[in-house]
């Protein structure tokens, strides 16, 4: 018995080992970590690998922010250097910032004492997109994140690369590590990147709406309609449209705008948001100015006066 009872204590003893973390570290895989228990980790990977991560904090997130007003939301910064050996035996490494990334999160996650951070992963298996306790900001039509991460190692020039990733909480260094990632061609990346931003896209359009409706005028709906579909930028394909779906006005009323010196009346303005069905027959809306020019004592035809950026969402919200 006694033999038994020995193997079982070195046993759950070099578990131990495995499992516990130190604070201020991270860890890598190529595939994804259970915090809790994490096997299969490396620190060597080769160009088009996978990379996962879990950083290890001093302190449960919530904590790290004491300081600051409440907040549903808490902001981490996700750094990426690349470390450049250095030229002289009596000099550093030096570091050299390759990318960062803002990792925005919520809820249970603030109480943890790591973070799961999704590097370079599977486009298909990924929580980076589409996890409600975890968001990146979109930035034109591409998704921080990932999508950065995965694009700035395409970038890199074939050989061997050491990279530092580091974790700032509020500011303040949480949690760091080195891995080093080598091979021919790193443009893999690339297409990653591609694969990344496309299912962060389909993640954010589930979780979209339309605005809510401020005002309520059939009439004026109509004259939106025609005049958004008479424009050059509908009939150009810019808008990128291929039918009308549904339009709400997102303003309460008219807006005036009043020349700066005299005080006159200018024109009168007033937006919309249009959702319509895109040329792939997915789902999208727009915010949508109108205008009335003031000439002559009265408010002139309505026109079109410009539109926002495409914002893509599940058509079973509408």
């Amino acid at each position: 018995m006694k033999i038994v009872t020995d193997i079982t204590i070195v046993a759950l003893t070099c578990l131990n080992l495995v499992y516990a973390q130190k604070p201020g570290e991270i860890i890598f895989s190529s595939s994804q970590i259970n915090p809790e228990q994490p096997t299969g980790l490396k620190s060597n990977f080769k160009s088009g690998d996978q990379i996962y991560a879990v950083a290890y904090l001093p302190k449960k997130v919530i904590e790290m922010y004491s300081n600051t007003l409440p907040n549903p939301k808490l902001e981490v910064e996700v750094f990426i250097y690349t470390v450049k050996p250095p030229l002289y035996s009596y000099q550093d490494s030096m570091e050299e910032q390759l990318t960062f990334a803002s990792m925005w999160i919520s809820g249970k996650i603030l109480n943890n004492k790591y973070l799961v951070i999704d590097l370079v992963p599977d486009p298909q298996k990924t929580t980076a997109y589409g996890t409600p306790e975890i968001s990146y900001k979109e930035f034109g039509k591409k998704f921080d994140g990932p999508v950065n991460f995965a694009e700035a190692l395409g970038k890199l020039a074939s050989g061997e690369h050491k990279l530092k990733i580091l974790v700032k909480c509020y500011y303040n260094d949480a949690a760091s590590a080195y891995l080093t990632i080598s091979g021919d061609d790193f443009t893999a990346y690339n297409k990653l990147a591609t694969g990344l931003n496309k299912t962060a896209q389909n993640a954010n359009a589930k979780n979209t709406f339309l605005p809510k409706a401020l005002k309520k005028d059939p009439a004026t709906e109509t004259k939106m309609i025609a005049a958004f579909k008479n424009s050059n930028d509908w009939k150009s394909g810019w808008i990128g449209g291929a039918d009308i779906i549904k339009i709400v006005i997102v303003d309460a009323d008219w807006y005036i705008r009043r020349h700066e010196i005299s005080g006159a009346i200018l024109h009168r303005y007033i937006r919309a948001a249009i959702a319509y069905k895109t040329k792939d027959n997915a789902c999208a809306y727009r915010q949508v100015s109108f205008q009335e020019d003031y000439t002559g004592g009265k408010f002139q035809p309505l026109r079109y006066d410009g539109a926002g950026d495409q914002v893509n969402l599940d058509c079973s919200n509408l």
